[in-house]
Parts: C-alpha cells; structure tokens; sequence
C-alpha cells in the first residue's frame, strides 16, 4: 500500500517548515504526524545528523511505518530511516550512532547527558525537530537540550511542531514564553478555517447524515443530576476559597480534563490554607466530570456499577471511625442521580412474581425478586438500523457489480468498543421474561437483550462479593473493643432510627437542598451505604443459593462478549473470510491514526462526536471517492454535545487569539542570543545572582556541579547550567549534586521524601553522605508555584508518632547530627542555595565522586538484598553499617552466617567483630 500525496496545504506547511525555523501550529486531524514524516523523510540522510525530541512511541511506530511505505516507492532512498535510541541502548552504541548521521529519535534525558559528556559531535549537528512542542517550558528537559545544542553549535536549526493550540492561550504570554524557550522568531498557524485547508477540503463535499438521538427521560435525569452537583461544588469552592473566578470556572469549563489541573494550578499555593472539605471537592469534581461522560458512553449495568463503588468507597470500613464523605453525596441530586441510575436497571417486586418468571430468573442467575429494566442505549438501536440500511446499500452495489468496502464504526474508548462487538454478536439474541403487567409500560417489557441480561448477572455477582469481603472484615473487632451484643443491637437501632428520620424528611427541607450547596445532608451517604450494603447481602444469599446448580451460566462482570454458543467444532461456522460488503469494523479514536487508509471503508460510523477525526474523514475523501456516507450519531441536548461544540469553539478562540498575538509578537533582533540566556525572567534574575557569587573571578570559569545522571528528571540541572554554572554528569554512588569535594547534596521531592522516610532508605542515604563526605545536606525541594508546606495546620501534633512525617524527621536529625536540611520553596530558589553554598570554595573533583562508596561497596541495600534480612542481620552485635555489606556480599543468607565458622567469619570481618558475631550466634540457651 502505497501512501496517499500531500494535499496542497500540506505542502505549503511543509514548504514553510523548510524555507525557516519556526514553530507550527497546526489543527488536530490535519495530518500533523504526515507533515512529520515527510519531513523526517527530509531529514533521515547520513549527511545530516538531526535529532527529534518529543516523540511519544506511537509516534515512533508510525514514522516507521510511513518509512516502510516511503521505501517501497522509486525516488526514496534505502537508507533513510528512524534511528530510535531508548534506555537499553548502551554509549558505545549510541556514539557509533550519532558518528553514523541521520534522524534520529532519543530520550531528552539521554540527549542532554551524551550532549555535556561530549559523546555527541557537536559539530555534526545539523538541527533538531521538536514534537509536541506544547509540552516544552523553561522547567524542561528538552529546553535544557536546546540550549546546549545552540551553544555548541550556533548553525543547527530548530523546527517546532504541535496540535494543541489551546496551549498557547493558558496564562500570561504562553506563544512568547515558548518561543523564546525554542529559541525560535517565527509562528506558523493552520486552523481548519485557512483558505488553503478550506479549498482542499471543501473541494469535495463529504456525504453526511446527522442523526440527533433523543435522550431516554432517565439519562436526562442523570445529567441534570450530574449538573446540578457540579453547579454547586463549584459555587462552594468559588465562594469559600475566594480563589476562583466564577467566570472561568464554570459548568461548562469542567466538562473537560484540562478542568482538574486549571483548579489545581490556581489552588496550589494555597493548599496548605485550605480546608478538607475545599481539599476534598477539589478530588470530587473529577469524580464527576468521569460520571458525566459515562452516562453517555456506558451501558446502564456498567453506569450503576460504577456508582455503587463510589458509594462503597466513601462509606467507611466496619469497626473503624466515619470520615468524610464525598462532599456531593449528601445532596438531594446525588440521591437522584443513584435512584434513576438504579431504575433504569432494574426494580424490586413488591409482590411475589409468577413461579415461572422466578424459576427463568434463577437460571438466568439473578435474584427472583427483581424485575431486570435494562435500558439499552438508545445508539446501539440506531447502529443496529444503519448497518441494517448499510447491509441493503452493499448487496445492491454488488449485485451490480460496483465495488464496496467495510463499514468502519469509530467509538470514543476501548470499553465502548466492546460494547458495540457484543452488542452486534448477539443482535438477535433476547431472554423473554414473563412480568406482571404493572410492571410493563411503553418503555419497559419482558424482552431483554441477552448481552445486558449477562451484565446484570455480573453486577450481582460483584455486588455478592463486595457484601462477602465486608461481611467478613465486619465479623472481626478491633482491639481493645469490649461492645457486648445488646450494645450493638442498641447501635445498630440509632442508626435505623437515624436512616427512618432521613427517609421520612418533610419534602420541603429537601427542596430547599438542592441547588443551594452541598453541605447539607451530610448523613445521606451513610444511610444510602447502608442500604446499599443490606440489599448486597439479601442478593448474596440468593447468588450463593444458585452457585451450585447454575454454576454454567456464569460470566465474568467485566466481559461484553458472551461465548455460551461456542463450540470446538464450531470454527468454520464462525471464522472465515468475509467479503468487503459484510465485514464490520469497530475501531476507537485513540487506537490508529491511520486506520482510513489502511482500511478504506465505504460508510463510516461515528458512534461518539470528535472533531479531529472529522477532519481526517474531510482528508480522505479529498484524496479517494470510495467513501460514501458518513453516519455522525450524537445525543440531542446532551452533555456528549455540549463538550463537542465547546472544544470547537475553544480551539476557535485559541486559534484567533494566536493570531492577535502573532500580529504583535515582540520579536528579538538575534534568536541566537535568547538561546544564550535562560527561558525566562526569574531565570534571569537568579543567573544574574549566581554569576556575581559563585564564579571563580580569577580564572573566569564558570562553577562547577556534578550532577547523578538520574536527576536529570528534574528541571534542577536544566535551571544550574541556565544560571551559569558547569554541569557534569556522572553516576554517583553516593548523594545526588557535589558541590565541592567537602560537600555533597541529597535532593528530594516532597513524595520522594515521604516515600524514603516510609521504606528506610533515606537513613541509609543519610548514613553514606556523612561517612564520606565533611558536609551533606538533605534538600527538600518543593515544585514551582505549588504550598510551599511539608503539612497542613490540622496535621501538626504535639505528640511523636512513628508514622509522623515530622517525627520522622527529628528522628533522622538526631541520629545524624552532622546532617544538615536544606529547605527551596523552588527549582529556582535551590540555585540560589547552591550558588551561596559555592562561596569561597574549589571546584569538586568529578573521578573523586564517582569513586565515593565504591571502595566499600556501599550500594543501596533496598536495590540487591532483602530489606528485612539485612535488618536482621543489623541487629546482631558486632554488626556495623559500614560491614554488614561485606557480610551481604559473602553469605547469600542469615542461614549461611549462623552455619559459618569463627574462622570464616574472621577472613570476612576484623577478629573483634567475628568474635561477637560467633558467640551470640552459637551461645547457649
């Protein structure tokens, strides 16, 4: 298969690309990743050495793919190709590759350390494509790369390349921050409305046919419910936290995933001021917004699973104290919302049903006390029909000898996906159930497709099991409890008590809930848990009753796809090639960016609204006529809508204020120089600082800091060789920056650090740097721009607890008092240490770092032995932290030590130690 040729647009991006350095913006579903292997294709010559940053493994798979296809052509050359560098690749390997030439695909964090280890011809180096470039700040990896390359060869060309134009519109100034971080003067912008995209696109009209599918009362309920929650967290938070502006942070605005970390970024700061409850919505709101979605995306089995493990989750475990809830689940929408959710699945019978109905029920494998609703969502009907009209459309073409292709139906997730196979499998497959008449309506009957009957027989099987896990933990006490049984009965009558008084509120009080904010209620979560939990149980004992004889009809819960018929000898009825006009293709958007081109499909489904595969539909049919009908379904006043037109817009809006701010782009004289200098202001600010204290002004050479390989994660070696200083690279045994051959420095993240505290680690971090070295030093590094508070206000004692961060703390203080901890609010401020900390002082020896804690082999013991051996092996007197290693290393285990000589302990260990050893070992008891 040959690839398809660059339509008109896409060759004046790719002209646009080559004619200078520029960053490319460019709208999602207009072949950006096409437009990049076009020009890697450009690129990938020994002649050239070009290096490309960013690039996530798919897109790594798909350049090889279009590189396949490229050589199967008459004018590509057989050498070109993708050279991808990954973490296995060694540096005798990776230099006889960067020697070779070409394109070449490499880690950033790789990049920068062959880069400042010299393993990199600098003087190769033709440029560097930047993917992605969105992702690209002056905190990153790939900044820090830039600058090095432009420093080291001011003639290598920077190309920039991304589909994300909301980015560049968050916060103050983004399109200039990044420019000047690329190191780049020009902006080239291709939105969908461009003249040239819209001759090419519009040329060809694409056959479309909008169905609007109209809501069931029940979804619609939900998502007023959904709402009607999200309105009023987001009025409490806006209120109480006096942080949020109610203009941008709105119901509309959390709909989408870029919701939760706009909140987070605004709240951070201030984390360590705010509230648990405000703590807690901040959590809750993405809770909602997946709920949102799902109503739209999920089968009604699958939509009531999911609730019911939120309302588990919240409720608390038996014995233990009540903690908070989720703040939305005490409000009259969330009882809403868990109601219909239930409705829509299934009813409780309020007399006993015919013996028939029960008898088919326990076969079925569901309790015979419920009536199944199972509401299918209202697409599968309509997918049903359309394939039904595609089926007819087909066999007329090829009764008249025209040729047709598959039908493609693209759905939004992987989950979706199999809910449409299964759904088609068994298209004709329904369980006839014999109800009462009160129960049928216009809506509802006894007639159920099998594959939800399957997924309501999995939902109670998973309920019987969640009823089983609590049932047991509840069973056991904690200690110290001494509650007798009437105090338990006593107990459990409040709390009925207390759920009867709920139940029975006058309906006024729970008008005057809704909307008004989620602090009332606040028992409701309690109570619906507890129904929850004694209705779980009643259906266990039925599951548990009909395990034994119906043990076959059993099914996994988180299968679609039902497999009762299958037979071994069965494969020719069910496998076989079939023609184009009745094969069915069930893709999602995220799984193939190429799937129209490898396919090619005649009628195209589009079960859930994206606009960038609209775009690429709009591509294909520019380039083939085989296309033809398109099929767009979505749900008419729905939420699905609602996100579609509003990421619409937003990219609109993104794109129209790119290009006001295109217009009055303040451009530098020399894009060389902003390369020379740091990303941006407050680097600046520090470089200056630095410069003036911590270089050496008698030979003028920049300071030195030798840096562990593995911290070049964090944007703290990118902000030092920023701010002037000399960064070296090395593998350390022992710390993690040495800023003098008398001081080295453990740096660690606030999770890092809780993580080390919590495993041990950092004591023997703590034990090597003061064996070694004069000075160390535990940084205790926080990110940019987030609370700069190790706790909250509430979480300070004035009692030690092991578990305590803080006691943690002191304990690791006092037994290493030469130890010293240094506090940055920043990466930023961390540079400022460093640079006071260098005053006065020579510069390290980088061979002497290297060699620290390899004369002992003092490695990590958590890396190589088992942590509770070696705390044995601790505690046995005679035992040191500087010799229990070499014991380590000559006895694989505590067995081999007790079974060894005094003899073979001393060749092992000095005669005083062996001797201690040896006899608490062999001592009488």
């Amino acid at each position: 298969m040959t690839l398809d040729p660059l339509l008109a647009f896409q060759r004046q991006v790719l002209d646009g690309l080559l004619d200078e350095d520029a960053l490319c913006v460019v709208a999602r579903g207009l072949g950006l990743n096409r437009i990049l292997a076009e020009l890697a294709r450009v690129c990938a010559t020994p002649r050239a050495l070009v290096f490309l940053l960013n690039a996530s493994d798919q897109d790594e798979d798909d350049l090889q793919h279009y590189f396949m296809q490229m050589r199967s052509g008459e004018t590509t050359d057989e050498a070109s190709t993708v050279h991808i560098i990954k973490n296995e690749t060694n540096a005798t390997l990776r230099a006889r590759v960067y020697r070779q030439g070409g394109l070449i695909s490499v880690t950033s964090r790789i990049l920068i350390v062959d880069l400042l280890n010299d393993v990199v011809p600098s003087e190769l180096i033709t440029g560097v494509i930047v993917h992605n470039a969105s992702r690209v700040t002056a905190e990153s990896i790939e900044a820090f790369v830039l600058r090095v390359i432009r420093q080291q060869n001011k003639q290598a060309f920077v190309k920039a390349l991304s589909d994300a134009p909301e980015t560049f519109t968050q916060g103050f100034a983004p399109m200039d921050k990044t420019l000047k971080v690329l190191g780049l003067r020009h902006v080239q912008l291709w939105p969908r409305f461009h003249v040239a995209v819209q001759n090419d696109l519009s040329r060809v009209e694409t056959p479309v046919v909008e169905l609007r599918q109209p809501q069931t009362r029940a979804m619609i309920d939900l998502q007023q419910a959904v709402l009607d929650c999200l309105s009023a967290m987001i009025s409490e938070l806006c209120s109480t936290t006096k942080l949020l502006d109610a203009e941008t942070f709105n119901v509309e605005s959390s709909l989408f995933r870029y919701f939760d970390s706009m909140v987070k970024r605004r709240l951070n700061p201030y984390w360590h001021r705010l509230s648990g409850r405000a703590r807690g919505m901040v959590s809750d709101l993405t809770l909602l917004r997946r709920v949102a979605e799902l109503i739209t995306t999920y089968d009604s089995v699958s939509l009531l699973e999911y609730l019911d493990t939120l309302l588990l989750s919240a409720k608390s475990a038996p014995g233990a104290l009540p903690g908070p809830a989720a703040s939305w689940m005490g409000t009259d929408s969330a009882n809403i919302l868990y109601s219909v959710a239930r409705a829509r699945t299934f009813v409780r019978a309020n007399e006993p049903l015919p013996e028939s109905t029960q008898a088919t029920l326990r076969t079925l494998g569901l309790p015979d006390n419920i009536v199944p609703v199972l509401e299918v969502p209202p697409k599968l009907e309509v997918l049903a029909n359309i394939l039904d009209e595609i089926g007819v459309l087909n066999h007329a073409a090829v009764a008249k000898g025209a040729d047709s292709g598959p039908a493609l139906i693209m759905a939004s997730s992987a989950r979706e996906c199999r809910m449409i196979r299964s759904y088609l499998s068994s298209l004709h497959d329904y369980v006839e159930l014999d109800i009462p008449q009160q129960y049928i309506n216009d809506k509802h009957s006894g007639r159920h497709p099998k594959m939800m009957v399957n997924l309501l027989r999995g939902f109670f099987k998973w309920k019987a099991q969640a009823t089983g896990i609590r049932g047991n933990s509840s069973q056991s006490q904690r200690p110290g409890s001494t509650a007798t049984g009437s105090q338990n009965q006593q107990r459990q009558g409040a709390i009925t008590g207390s759920q009867n008084q709920m139940r029975h509120a006058p309906s006024a009080k729970r008008r005057r809930v809704r909307g008004a904010s989620v602090a009332a209620g606040v028992r409701g979560p309690r109570a619906q848990a507890d129904v929850l939990e004694q209705e779980s149980s009643d259906l266990a004992n039925t599951i548990a009753a009909n395990d034994s004889t119906d043990a076959d009809s059993a099914d996994d819960a988180d299968e679609y796809l039902d497999s009762d018929d299958w037979t071994p000898n069965g494969f020719d009825e069910h496998f076989g090639l079939l023609p184009n006009a009745e094969t069915i293709i069930v893709h999602s958007y995220a799984s193939e960016r190429n799937v129209l081109t490898a396919l090619q499909p005649t009628h195209i489904i589009m079960f859930a609204p994206d606009a960038a595969f609209i775009r690429q539909v709009e591509m294909y049919r520019a380039h083939s006529d085989r296309l033809q009908q398109v099929y767009f379904l979505v749900y008419d006043n729905s939420l699905e809508e609602q996100r579609y037109l509003s990421a619409m817009r937003r990219e609109r809006e993104a794109f129209e204020r790119l290009i006001g701010d295109k217009a009055t782009l303040v451009v530098p004289l020399d894009e060389r120089d902003t390369m020379a200098s740091p990303g941006s202001r407050l680097l600046q600010t520090v470089a200056n600082r630095t410069l003036r204290s911590a270089r050496n002004t008698d030979a003028m050479e920049p300071a030195t800091v030798i840096v562990d390989v593995r911290e070049f994660r964090a944007p703290l070696a990118s902000l030092l060789h920023a701010a002037g200083f000399r960064v070296v690279p090395r593998t350390l045994d022992v710390g993690d920056y040495v800023l003098h051959d008398g001081l080295v420095v453990e740096r660690k993240s606030l999770p890092d650090l809780i993580g080390s505290l919590r495993s041990g680690r950092l004591f023997n971090q703590a034990a090597a740097m003061t064996r070694h070295y004069t000075s160390a030093a535990l940084l205790v590094e926080f990110e940019v721009n987030a609370s700069f508070s190790l706790q909250t206000i509430n979480g300070l004692t004035d009692t030690i607890s092991p578990s305590a961060i803080s006691s943690q703390l002191s304990m690791l203080t006092l037994t290493f008092p030469r130890l010293r901890i240094l506090w940055s609010s920043s990466p930023y401020e961390t540079v400022s240490i460093f640079a006071e900390l260098k005053q006065g002082q020579g510069e390290p020896d980088a061979e002497r770092a290297v060699g620290v804690g390899q004369d002992d082999g003092a490695v990590e013991r958590d890396s190589l032995y088992n942590a509770a051996s070696v705390a044995l092996l601790q505690a046995v007197p005679g035992v040191t932290l500087k010799n229990y290693q070499i014991l380590a290393r000559q006895f694989r285990s505590m067995r081999e030590v007790c079974e060894a000589s005094r003899s073979d302990l001393e060749m092992v260990l000095d005669a005083g130690p062996a001797k201690q050893v040896y006899e608490f070992l062999h001592q009488a008891s």
